[in-house]
């Protein structure tokens, strides 16, 4: 017995001796530039994105929809990275923006908003949070019907991504189109007015293409007044 518990007191006496800090000294370093330890994962045709609802969505059947929908000539391979964040993977730049262009896609009700890949981005904590949508910019005056007019009114509302190739094309129309990059974490807005110095103000209202679901009371995109 004696022995035993002589045994049994050199090993704590030996554990005691261990220090975690020992433990934790090695690490390697990298070259900030070394090519060598570049990653081998294929990003270039990636999107990360996320459904605007707190429910969770079916997988398999989102997987089949998407696919319709969008119809990659390359076909796209779908991943759950958890059970609201999803990752599409393109097999060419043509599928790609197709996808990106043709934003904004529904599944159900909800809302697609996703984010390209770029090389050493951590798909589980890339920030989704804005949308790509077209707007239609009606009663404009014929003085402020220009490009940068265009653009200008693209940067009030979001963020200007391009005009409609076809505003100026003819000697009149009913409206221009802009397409903008919109924050979900900010309202939507209605209108914006425009003068020139000699003139009056004019307002120019906005109407939202394939808006998702938004509250008329708050004005953000992913909820609606029930909420």
């Amino acid at each position: 017995m004696a022995t035993h518990n002589n045994a049994l007191k050199e090993m704590e006496e030996s554990f005691a001796s261990i220090r975690l800090e020992d433990e934790e000294e090695g690490g390697l370093m990298y070259a900030g530039d070394s090519t060598e330890i570049s990653s081998e994962i294929d990003v270039r045709w990636c999107l990360v994105g996320r459904f605007l609802t707190d429910s969770p969505i079916d997988f398999k059947a989102m997987q089949h929809k998407m696919a319709s929908l969008s119809k990659p000539g390359k076909g796209v391979y779908v991943k759950a990275l958890d059970r609201y964040i999803f990752i599409f993977q393109f097999y060419h730049e043509v599928d790609i923006k197709r996808v990106i262009e043709g934003s904004p896609w529904t599944f159900g009700c909800f809302q697609l908003v996703c984010e390209r890949l770029k090389p050493g981005d951590d798909p589980r904590s890339l920030p989704i949070n804005r949308l790509d949508i077209w707007v239609q910019l009606h009663n404009m005056s014929p003085g402020f019907m220009s490009q940068r007019v265009v653009q200008d009114i693209g940067n009030y509302i979001g963020s200007y991504v391009e005009g409609d190739g076809n505003n100026f094309i003819r000697v009149w129309r009913e409206y221009l189109r802009v397409r903008v990059t919109i924050p979900l974490d900010k309202p939507l807005k209605r209108r914006m007015k425009l003068k020139k110095s000699e003139d009056n103000w004019c307002w120019v209202n906005f109407k939202y293409e394939s808006i998702p679901t938004f509250c008329f009371i708050c004005g953000l995109m992913g909820h609606n007044k029930k909420f």
